[in-house]
């Protein structure tokens, strides 16, 4: 009889064990019922995570849930890789299908297309305000959507992602120009075309991404607060200013400025180029480009004015499937705080992620590489002064889409700034089905 209870037993376990390696292998883990352990133990709640997050920093991830699976009795966290490029389109086909995974980590600007064909869930009421309120802004503004009488939150910022100068500090025996004329003037006097590659003192992609910062510096906007589109009215002078700006850099034979992004960066991987502007998530390429020389400096200031770029910021966010029920909710939560904790974001920041705990403070975390470190304080920098990128369908398939060819048509001299200006604003009226401009 003893034996037969042990052969029994055994068998309860192996089954058990089959059930949880089948649910953390499954791509439509939601519905799976979670396992039991043992008959002697609580139930435990497995949650399937996706992520698309690239070596190093996947590595980095996969530490912080190994060790909240370790301390955690009664969640355990499925981590499951995704490409970049297909992660969104398929969390939306798992879920319209029934299933998918319980959460996901996703780039801030395609949570609108989901959250409007229901695939993620709004999450304001799951997290206290106590929490939220940690957070950057601007990090946190990335995962809200708008809604008739405010915005709506959808994701749960872990890091951020937003641009600054990097530069060659092998070449400055000073600090790194602080406004555009001193950036305009130094890149010029380090520029040496006669070389043979030529050497730049500065490489810019000048595609929208890279720049837009500059629009509102010149005080151009597409929208205003109420959301009504300026970019023809108030926005007009600003918009134009700026367009000018980009096309004087385009001409300017000694600078290299190109909405060719691929000329640009080999430039720079060839060491032809000592200074950029670029996102936060490309600090690893710098530091393996220019070693203990790279440095990271804010965007230069606008001389005209003395007025500070607002570049995009992006956030990488938590998001949960619409699907999931109560049980699953709640752990999913208790997931989420754990990776916006003080220990939780010190580990992002020791991988060269830009956390968006606010009350982190980042001098005294120990063990982080000095040139993380630095660069995080100048990226935390830019993005309490920078803004959300927009996430909304509307902005990823009609608004980025006109701004871009606004921008080309001047850089490619098919249209002088006020005419395309005229054209872009023309063109999103028709497509957002808005009356013309007055």
């Amino acid at each position: 009889m003893a034996a037969r209870q042990h052969i029994w037993h055994l068998l309860v376990t192996w089954l058990a064990l089959l059930s949880l390696i089948a649910c953390a292998a499954s791509p439509s883990a939601v519905g799976t019922p979670s396992p039991t352990v043992g008959a002697s133990e609580r139930a435990k709640t497995v949650l399937v995570l996706w992520h698309a997050w690239p070596y190093p920093e996947d590595r980095a991830l996969a530490a912080l849930v190994e060790r909240y699976n370790r301390s955690n009795s009664a969640v355990q966290i499925v981590l499951q890789a995704h490409s970049v490029a297909a992660i969104t389109s398929d969390l939306s086909t798992a879920v319209s299908e029934g299933g998918g995974p319980h959460m996901a980590i996703l780039k801030s600007h395609t949570l609108g297309g989901l959250a409007e064909s229901g695939a993620i869930m709004q999450i304001d009421d799951l997290l206290p305000e106590s929490d939220l309120g940690q957070l950057l802004p601007a990090a946190l503004g990335g995962a809200q959507l708008p809604t008739a009488t405010a915005s709506a939150l959808y994701g749960v910022p872990i890091t951020f992602d937003t641009l600054a100068l990097y530069y060659n500090k092998a070449n400055f025996a000073a600090a790194p120009p602080a406004d555009t004329s001193a950036l305009l003037a130094v890149a010029r006097g380090l520029t040496d075309t006669r070389s043979d590659p030529p050497t730049w003192g500065l490489a810019l992609n000048l595609n929208l991404d890279r720049t837009v910062g500059y629009l509102y510096a010149f005080g151009g906007r597409v929208f205003d607060g109420d959301r009504n589109l300026v970019l023809g009215l108030d926005g007009r002078a600003g918009a134009e200013a700026w367009l000018g700006w980009l096309e004087s850099l385009h001409s300017d034979e000694r600078i290299l400025a190109s909405s060719d992004g691929i000329a640009v960066d080999n430039a720079l991987m060839t060491h032809e180029a000592l200074m950029t502007f670029d996102w936060s998530h490309a600090m690893g390429a710098y530091r393996d480009l220019w070693q203990e020389n790279m440095g990271v400096a804010p965007l230069p200031r606008l001389s005209d004015g003395d007025r500070a770029p607002q570049p995009y910021v992006q956030s990488d966010a938590v998001v949960l499937n619409a699907r999931i029920g109560a049980p699953e909710r709640q752990a999913a939560v208790d997931f989420i705080r754990y990776l916006i904790s003080v220990d939780s974001q010190a580990d992002l920041l020791r991988a060269g992620r830009q956390p968006t705990l606010r009350s982190l403070d980042l001098a005294s975390v120990e063990g982080v590489d000095p040139q993380i470190r630095d660069a995080a304080i100048i990226f935390r920098g830019q993005a309490a002064q920078g803004q959300p990128m927009p996430n909304s369908r509307q902005s990823n398939d009609i608004v980025w889409g006109a701004l871009s060819d606004m921008q080309a048509n001047v850089l490619r001299g098919l249209l002088p700034p006020a005419q395309a200006v005229s054209d872009a604003d023309a063109a999103l009226r028709t497509r957002l089905g808005l009356q013309p401009a007055p």
